[in-house]
């Protein structure tokens, strides 16, 4: 069936129209948050994909830690932390998503951390992210069904 030009027209229209809102919540959070240390605050940098080569602009966003509680009555170890990623790819498509992730201190003041996030199947369905945070320096690897690859940020004072 073929779509006649007017509506692939509109349709277009409508994309482009759109495209621009998908970042606001990001946009928000990102002037909200305090610089920070450890590792909440901003970070910036770039994601590329092992899988495909593809690469972009990568912001995130890092709530201030919530304590997990340990089942004995030592400190916790592990907090969990809420890293609001925003993404860019080929330039004009973006897309924003929060997750969760476990992240522990170690003795040497490194932080590592590791989590999950449900994404849509016909996007790899569930992303696997493990990395650390060493003082200004982020770095991670996220893996899917469909694809795998590196985040490298910098935080943003």
């Amino acid at each position: 069936m073929k779509c006649s030009p007017m509506l692939r027209f509109a349709c277009l229209a409508l994309v482009l129209t759109l495209l621009p809102s998908c970042g606001l919540s990001f946009r928000s959070a990102w002037k909200a948050a305090p610089s920070g240390s450890g590792v909440a605050g901003r970070w910036e940098g770039t994601w590329l994909s092992a899988a495909s080569g593809h690469t972009g602009k990568l912001r995130a966003v890092i709530s201030a830690p919530v304590p997990v509680l340990a089942a004995s009555k030592k400190q916790p170890q592990a907090v969990s932390h809420q890293f609001f990623y925003h993404c860019t790819w080929r330039g004009i498509l973006s897309a924003a998503f929060k997750t969760t992730h476990q992240v522990v201190r170690q003795e040497n003041g490194t932080f590592t951390f590791k989590g999950d996030h449900v994404m849509p199947k016909w996007v790899g369905g569930t992303y696997h992210y493990e990395g650390t945070i060493q003082g200004d320096e982020f770095k991670a690897c996220y893996e899917s069904g469909l694809d795998r690859g590196t985040f490298t940020m910098k935080r943003v004072r």
